[in-house]
């Protein structure tokens, strides 16, 4: 067979056109092959045998070393919340309706930098869990009553620094804690109500809110006056004196929902209608990436997640903001996403209203194992050998004498 090609490349002045068509037709159809697997790929519905298979996730919250908690609901039995780990396959419930009925109380589950998850359910208390233990964190009443709605933690040589997000009356405000004393809770002057707090550096910590204006003062109807999104840099050194907001940045529709970080320790602000990119405090980038949910993966990655329905998928690395077109639009209505090893694991609904999990596998898209990067491995390979074959004949009747 090497020989008949041999012959027919040789035989310039009647086939050189058949095998220079023969090439255009490869590169056309390689083309073709090629540009027929630009959808991302490695997202799909998951099929598993979780203990919150069946259930809602309303929340959940992965361990570092791949266990997780989560919050399921089911119209027959109601909230769950329980701690499962993988790997034995062993389920530690927490709260129940056959004992304790207080999940509908958890404010929130979140994991902290040590692995350690920590959610609230009773005024001026932090429940953590961690390598299946629970321990109870118990604040006094020395400073005011409050509930917890959300904590972050900033870890250093000399330290871990935690930060709360706390419910004061009709207001949200902030206290840090020192040893297991609250501050003075923050001033709440400034008529904006925060949803979501994070470490950004020693000392400084980002929070997230809404600002509620006087009745039509921003030009919206005086009946309901438009909530503005807000990015808050909150100052707390660890000490015991009281957290002050050093800046607050407002920014003109939206909501402000998620916080995630980048590889170089950037961190990523998810919105309904933009998100930022957020350097420092002076320096904030505005990315038209709207989002229901930013989360970073375990290579720095950040993932903007649509909605349902969506024919997208937007990720920021080190070499910037990329959109994925995907094979299939996006088949879940958020609830709760988390990452765990190399996936993305997206909880919610689909549009029957039936509970699904839809995971993102951030290793597969461009892998060998992929249709794209089998086929681009293929069209080198195909390409450089059809190429060496006509080097190879161009050369010998370069030293052919004439």
């Amino acid at each position: 067979m090497a020989g008949g090609w041999r012959r027919l490349l040789e035989e310039e002045s009647e086939h050189q056109w058949l095998s220079m068509a023969a090439f255009l037709v490869f590169v056309i159809a390689g083309a073709f092959a090629i540009g027929a697997t630009e959808h991302f790929v490695g997202a799909e519905l998951t099929n598993d045998d979780a203990g919150y298979a069946g259930g809602l996730v309303v929340d959940i919250a992965y361990h570092h070393d791949g266990a997780y908690t989560a919050l399921v609901f089911t119209p027959e039995a109601g909230y769950h919340l329980f701690t499962e780990d993988p790997a034995t396959n062993t389920v530690m419930p927490v709260y129940s309706p056959q004992t304790e009925d207080k999940g509908a109380d958890v404010r929130f589950l979140k994991t902290m930098p040590s692995g350690e998850v920590l959610f609230s359910i009773q005024n001026n208390q932090v429940v953590g869990l961690m390598d299946g233990e629970m321990v109870k964190y118990e604040y006094p009443t020395d400073n005011g009553v409050f509930a917890v709605l959300d904590v972050a933690e900033h870890q250093s040589e000399t330290g871990t620094q935690r930060l709360l997000l706390t419910q004061e009356g009709v207001n949200t405000s902030f206290r840090g804690i020192v040893g297991m004393n609250p501050t003075h809770a923050m001033s709440t002057s400034t008529g904006v109500q925060w949803h979501t707090i994070e470490a950004h550096s020693e000392g400084l910590w980002i929070a997230l809110g809404s600002h509620h204006s006087t009745s039509g003062a921003d030009g919206s109807s005086p009946a309901t006056p438009q909530a503005r999104p807000v990015l808050g840099w909150i100052a707390w050194d660890g000490s015991d004196a009281t957290p002050v907001i050093q800046k607050v940045n407002t920014y003109d529709s939206g909501v402000f929902h998620s916080i995630a970080s980048t590889a170089n320790g950037e961190h990523v602000i998810g919105g309904t209608t933009l998100s930022l990119l957020v350097h420092g405090a002076e320096n904030v980038e505005i990315l038209e990436a709207p989002t229901v949910q930013v989360i970073g993966d375990s290579e720095g990655t950040v993932w903007f997640l649509g909605a349902l329905g969506s024919t997208t998928l937007q990720s920021l690395d080190d070499t910037g903001l990329s959109t994925h077109v995907l094979g299939r639009p996006v088949p879940v209505d958020l609830s709760s996403v988390g990452e765990s090893g190399d996936f993305i694991h997206v909880h919610g609904v689909d549009e029957s209203g039936d509970p699904v999990q839809w995971s993102i596998d951030i290793k597969a898209n461009g892998s060998i194992e992929s249709g794209r990067g089998f086929l681009n491995l293929l069209y080198v390979l195909v390409g450089g050998v059809v190429l060496a074959f006509m080097l190879r004949y161009a050369l010998v009747e370069l030293r052919r004498p004439a």
